[in-house]
This record gives C-alpha cells, structure tokens and sequence, in this order.
C-alpha cells in the first residue's frame, strides 16, 4: 500500500469525533466507534459499522436506510437492472447474527417469487474525495458458497453511487458508480466496475462499464475486499495522474487511471463526488443471465444461508491534503 509514512499513534488512532479536523468541515467522524486502527497511508476514519446491535436487529437506522420493492419511486422498474426480487427489510432476507455481521439472505417463495434486501447509507455519511485527498471504501464479506447451481442468478454487490442520484433516479451513470465487489451465479470471480458518463457509449462504454475480473475468489470464506482512490500529487503520490484502485486482502487488483477514462467530468464523478454505500443481494437480471448464458434464477436456485452475503464491517478511511 502506497502512503505517508504514519506514527504508531496514528496507526492506532480511533474512529472518534476527533479525528475530523474542524478544516474539514464537509467530513464527518464515525460517532459511537473506539478501538479501530486505521490503515497505513490514512489519517481519519470517516464511517465505521461493525453491526454490533443486538442479534435479531436491522441494521442502524443512523446509518442504513432500507431500499424496496422493485425500484425507487419514480425510478426505473426491476432497478434498472431486470432483476427480478423484491427487497424488503423482512429479518428473514436482512438481520444482525449472534457474530456480530449483517447477514442479506435471498429467499425464494413457495409461489416462485424472490425476496432479499438492500440498504444504502444515509445522507449524512456521503463522502467524496477531493483534489489531494485519499480515499479507501472496504468491508470484510463473505459470500455463500452453495454450488453454482444452486446460484445461478444470485448476485451480492458491495458498491458506491454518486449520491445525486436520490431523489433523482434517471441521472444515472452520470453521477458515477463504483462496483467494489460484484460475484455473480456462484461463481468462483470477483468482478470490479465503474460506470460513468452517458450510455449508451461513453467514456464508460454503457451499459457494460469499464471492468476487471479477478479469478480464484473463494466463497465460503472471508475476504477484505476494498476501493481507493489517490487525487494526491507527486511527489506525494506514486503517479503524476489520479487513479483508482481494487484490492482483495491486500493485493491490488486493478488499477484505473484518469487517462483511461479520459473524460475530467466523468472522472469528477468516480472520484471526487459525494457517494453513498450500497449493500444488497438480487436475483436474475440481465448481468447474471449473460454470465450464465441462460434466463435466471433457473429451478434449481435455491437461496437462503449457501447465497447469503455476511458482512463483519463496512469502513471509509481518508487522508486529507
């Protein structure tokens, strides 16, 4: 990992109120978190869940907001996407564990209807990364690791989408979405992509996106999967243009540069604009029937616990120019 050279107390230094400069007045510490080390290269924790409610709760309604049914009001239907459940807040398809993670469990009904869920964070955690400032988004997951044919349409997500899309719903993928970890049908792949611009086309190439496959992903196990973007400048930074990067417990992934997307209002949007966190498990669309050639959820989809996704904790760490 690339980065400033940090002191033992910073890297022990804890998600508190304090950690936000009162410069920085657009940032805002995680409230009600002690104890977490921020990783080396940063200096201030924004955002921190570790779901530590109660087994049996939802998740923090400070820090979750629910999304339902099949799309926003207003908004495309089916999420823009085709697929094809319906999210609810239901403690069957999204619930705090007695091990402390949020477990979103697709679950399919005796009518042949598909439930799951997905949450977004509140507004008062969006977070942006301005000009000289760094950014990491991560989470430690674990996907269910029932065969792929028992998953075939399955499809978790832990994302960020530009926040000017509340309320608006018809702007994306101008306001920029960051797919930090995408797996699809059961498959043994983690898939990494943004999207930007306009589609169809664009510096983006909609709908498709720009995007990485990272091969070997083991379901069933957890990973640290996590997003940084560097806006610094030389020679504080290792490259003279912005870049983007995926890591998957540690290792880099890919790497996306701003000359690739070539775009400044585009690239404005994937890295410097407000986002919100997304988490959510769906089932079919039309992303999981092209990898799995084929219409799905097929019959044999099973859901539940071998489709879940289990998440330990969703954080964001910055450092400031």
């Amino acid at each position: 990992m690339i980065g400033y050279a940090v002191t033992l107390f910073a890297l022990l230094q804890l998600c508190s109120g304090h950690a936000i400069r009162e410069s920085q007045p657009h940032l805002r510490a995680a409230d009600g978190v002690q104890g977490v080390a921020i990783p080396d290269g940063f200096s201030h924790c924004f955002f921190y869940d570790a779901f530590s409610q109660p087994a049996g709760s939802p998740p923090s309604p400070s820090r979750w907001a629910f999304d339902l049914g099949h799309g926003y009001p207003g908004g495309p239907e089916n999420w823009g996407t085709g697929e094809v459940q319906s999210y609810t807040s239901d403690p069957r398809n999204i619930v705090t564990t007695n091990r402390g993670t949020l477990r979103i469990t697709p679950l399919r009904g005796s009518d042949g209807t598909w439930t799951s869920s997905r949450i977004e964070t509140t507004e008062r955690w969006d977070i942006g990364c301005r000009r000289g400032d760094r950014l990491r988004i991560e989470a430690r997951i674990r996907l269910g690791d029932d065969p792929m044919t028992k998953q075939l349409g399955i499809w978790p997500a832990f994302w960020a989408l530009g926040s000017e899309f509340r309320g608006d719903y018809l702007n994306w993928p101008s306001i920029g979405e960051i797919d930090i970890l995408e797996s699809i049908n059961g498959e043994s792949k983690l898939w990494n992509v943004v999207h930007c611009g306009f589609a169809p086309g664009g510096p983006c190439n909609e709908f498709s996106g720009l995007s990485h496959i990272s091969e070997g992903f083991r379901r069933g196990v957890w990973h640290t999967v996590a997003w940084e973007v560097d806006r610094r400048q030389w020679p504080f930074a290792e490259d003279a243009e912005e870049s983007m990067s995926w890591f998957v417990d540690g290792r880099k992934q890919w790497t996306l540069k701003q000359s690739i997307v070539n775009n400044d209002t585009a690239w404005e949007a994937l890295a410097g604009g407000k986002k919100m966190l997304l988490l959510n498990v769906a089932v079919g669309g039309g992303f999981a029937d092209a990898v799995a050639g084929t219409k799905t959820p097929t019959n044999e989809t099973g859901g539940g616990e071998g489709a879940s996704m289990e998440v330990d904790y969703v954080a964001a760490y910055i450092k400031l120019l």
